[in-house]
């Protein structure tokens, strides 16, 4: 059972204008529809594509300054255009993912103004006004590290951390848009929370219809050291966190992890950061950026797939876009019902068993011996959720947000 996905703002690339011939701009429309982020890299790579499509491919690429100049170069064209609309969304994601939340919310009521009646913005304007209302998230300090990762009482590993000078223990999640902690969390560390009227999705297909948002003031993971950084507050009495003691009901989210440049870990044993760490081989830049969700390239049976990467995933969920790609593998399995439990609660789904299948991450062959697929399960964007249990193969994981690279070792 899946008892933790992260929690991602949902923002949707549409259809753009420009000056390519007829087919070339169709094919990048489908791609953006099909979140074939790294077809339409190589597209845009390989041909001449208009400011929109560039300044879309080095956003997801992690290349800021860049995407924002082509961006705001697309907006510039048409100001009023859909187009215009998708770029700031885009552009308010860049500076959402790095803390830098009131640029972020300049971008969303840019965004709003050419398009007031878009539901998914309206739903995130109270979660950026709320972000804004303090001050950005700040780098103060980051050496390279090594740290052991320990134990809790209740079995699970994390990192050692200060949160406003007082001790906690909280795993990552390389699929949360923001930090997270439970409301008991929260009270132990005498954190102000501010409610939030914005609806957060995750695992289960349920709505969570309001949360509470925390800013800790300072935290310290050994040799980071960041300021104002935000925290998702979430009711503790339910999974995952119920059996979980007080003080380890916490996951630190994508901004901190980015904030680190590049992390390394082997499973239950130890976790290093900063300019020190490299991957070991020269892999190809397989992860990129969808919006506040790092995604992967992931191929079976030689069929190029995305999956987004989600370290807080105890497992690995393949969803409607996996079965389409392999329609056969699907057919073969066996048909079940399987519960996807979350922070929301949890839903029965249609699956389909699979028997065990390979999977090609980086050029690192790894194996789902029971993996279910849920063909009908749309929530997830990509065709798969690539979680826990095919990190736990490895010897070690690197996961590079400078050369945009996932490694397993």
């Amino acid at each position: 059972m899946k008892v933790w996905t992260g929690i991602a703002l949902l923002i949707v690339i549409g259809p753009s204008l420009g000056s390519l011939r007829a087919q070339t701009l169709e094919e990048l429309k489908m791609m953006f529809d099909a979140n074939q982020a790294f077809a339409l890299r190589e597209a845009v790579k390989h041909g001449h594509a208009p400011a929109f499509y560039r300044g879309a491919v080095e956003d997801s690429e992690n290349r800021t300054a860049a995407a924002q100049k082509d961006l705001e170069k697309a907006i510039r064209a048409n100001p009023r255009s859909e187009e215009a609309f998708e770029a700031h969304e885009m552009i308010a994601n860049m500076n959402f993912r790095e803390g830098r939340y009131h640029d972020a919310l300049l971008e969303a009521k840019a965004a709003h103004a050419v398009k007031p009646d878009s539901e998914d913005l309206n739903n995130e304007l109270p979660l950026f006004e709320a972000l804004a209302a303090s001050p950005d998230m700040q780098l103060v300090e980051r050496r390279d590290s090594h740290l052991e990762l320990t134990r809790d009482s209740g079995g699970s590993h994390g990192l050692q951390m200060t949160i406003d000078g007082k001790g906690v223990t909280y795993g990552f999640d390389s699929g949360a848009a923001l930090s997270v902690m439970g409301v008991s969390d929260a009270k132990m560390l005498g954190l102000k929370v501010q409610h939030v009227k914005s609806n957060l999705t995750e695992a289960s297909g349920k709505a969570i219809p309001g949360f509470d948002l925390a800013i800790a003031t300072d935290l310290v993971i050994a040799g980071l050291h960041l300021r104002n950084v935000p925290f998702f507050v979430l009711q503790d009495t339910g999974e995952p966190w119920v059996h979980v003691p007080v003080g380890s009901r916490g996951l630190i989210g994508l901004p901190v992890l980015l904030a680190m440049q590049t992390v390394r870990w082997q499973h239950g044993a130890w976790f290093e950061f900063g300019e020190c760490v490299q991957a070991k081989s020269h892999a190809a830049q397989n992860l990129l950026f969808h919006g506040a969700t790092a995604i992967v390239q992931v191929s079976v049976e030689g069929k190029a797939l995305t999956f987004s990467l989600d370290t807080g995933a105890a497992d690995t969920d393949l969803n409607e876009g996996f079965a389409k790609a392999l329609p056969d593998l699907v057919e073969a399995g066996t048909k079940e019902t399987r519960a996807i439990t979350g922070l929301g609660g949890s839903n029965e789904y249609d699956s389909v068993l699979l028997g065990p299948i390979a999977l090609d991450v980086g050029g690192k062959i790894v194996t789902l011996p029971s993996p279910h697929v849920f063909p009908a399960h749309t929530l997830g964007k990509f065709d798969g959720n690539l979680g826990n249990d095919i990190l736990k193969q490895t010897k070690a994981v690197t996961l590079d947000f400078r050369t945009m690279t996932l490694e397993l070792e």
